[in-house]
């Protein structure tokens, strides 16, 4: 009976266009993959410094794996932790010029562990509607009032807060650079109504870590508000070309994580070979002015070329939403473009609201000019607007 309650639900799926399947690429170099023998330009990927590939960071995991071995054997409060963790989070600080860090093993775990140990009942989450889905299990989790706001609505916002006078704490928890649009939260903004009305900051920033900002320092180095930032999580799988994450704050902030958040205490800890992976990423991060202005230089370059085909862009961003719509016309239109050899993935609900279906076109510092050029002429053929 089970196995049929499945097998119903699936099928209801595969008519709405939302089934998935994991997709086993026999080789990556950063900026194609092979599969099913057939080689493809790679353009939905997040390592968007092209990190995953590097070859010092790939010593530094070998050097750890050589020193530390495969696992960890443990959770961090147990017996996981080793110098490579204790080290990654001093480089973190230092780079972020935060009082203190802590890593996770995943970002899905950092805010599904940290939002529910920050906030509870009594107190109040005010959220961006199109934050990642971290962000929204983690509030849910909380169990305090959670609230949304449209996107990027910053008089949506103020209402809320004032309407929430009664709660005991607030918290305005929101991307930095939004993960299916590319569009930036207006940290100025929002930094200015927590002010206001004596509330907590809390952002995300997996997708600017590393990229925006004063030497890669993130959207709130972006926006200009350094340092009126409660509590940031960043990830280390995308810029940083690796795995896992990390929390910076306060240090009493990140002290009462350490004994609060679930998903850091019962978790196994972050191989030690991958903490050392993750360490030489962020030293690259911290110095790799020339990549991270190259990479940009040509993200304004596309921005350009994808206004000269009628596309209206709100942000220039390295994150490009195509809408589509439809679930399975997007499928559709994602199948167009593997057939010209371009790997880009339809983005469907729940990932995206309803009628919103996309390819979710991404650069990254791995692409070359000519592959960009080649992507842009898909484009042009497949979905461009004048047609």
């Amino acid at each position: 009976m089970t196995e049929d309650f499945f097998a119903a639900a699936l099928e209801e799926l595969e008519q709405k266009g939302l089934v998935r399947e994991p997709r086993v690429f026999e080789a990556c170099d950063g900026g194609t993959v092979t599969f099913k023998g057939s080689k493809y330009l790679l353009f939905c990927s997040n390592d968007y410094l092209g990190l995953s590939h590097d070859k010092r960071i790939a010593d530094a995991v070998k050097e750890g794996v050589d020193k530390y071995g495969f696992g960890s054997g443990g959770s961090r409060l147990i017996s996981g932790t080793r110098p490579p963790h204790a080290r990654l989070e001093t480089a973190i600080k230092e780079y972020l010029g935060a009082d203190a860090a802590l890593s996770f093993s995943s970002g899905y775990g950092a805010n599904a562990g940290i939002i529910p140990a920050i906030a509870g009942k009594g107190d109040a989450i005010l959220a961006d509607k199109l934050n990642h889905a971290s962000l929204v299990d983690g509030c849910r989790l909380s169990r305090a009032e959670f609230l949304r706001y449209p996107h990027l609505d910053m008089a949506a916002l103020e209402k809320l807060l004032a309407k929430t006078s009664s709660a005991s704490k607030r918290w305005i928890i929101t991307d930095g650079l939004f993960s299916m649009d590319g569009d930036l939260a207006p940290l100025d903004v929002i930094c200015g109504l927590a002010k206001k009305y004596d509330a907590g900051v809390y952002i995300d920033d997996a997708h600017a870590f590393g990229v925006l900002g004063k030497d890669g320092r993130g959207s709130a180095s972006l926006c200009g508000v350094e340092g009126r930032i409660d509590v940031t999580v960043g990830t280390l799988g995308k810029a940083a070309g690796g795995m896992g994450a990390f929390v910076v704050g306060g240090k009493s902030t990140v002290d009462y994580l350490i004994s609060k958040a679930r998903s850091f205490i019962f978790s196994t800890a972050m191989p030690p070979a991958m903490a050392e992976g993750n360490l030489k990423a962020v030293e690259i991060l911290a110095g790799c002015a020339d990549r991270r202005k190259e990479f940009l230089d040509g993200v304004r370059s596309f921005a350009n070329e994808l206004k000269r085909l009628n596309f209206d862009l709100r942000p220039e961003s390295y994150i490009i939403p195509i809408i589509v719509g439809d679930a399975s016309h997007a499928m559709g239109v994602a199948r167009a473009f593997w057939e010209k050899g371009i790997f880009i993935q339809a983005v469907r609900p729940p990932a995206v609201p309803e009628g919103g279906s996309r390819l979710r076109l991404t650069l990254s510092h791995s692409q070359s000019p000519r592959d960009r050029g080649a992507v842009l002429s898909a484009i042009a053929e497949i979905v461009n607007p004048r047609k």
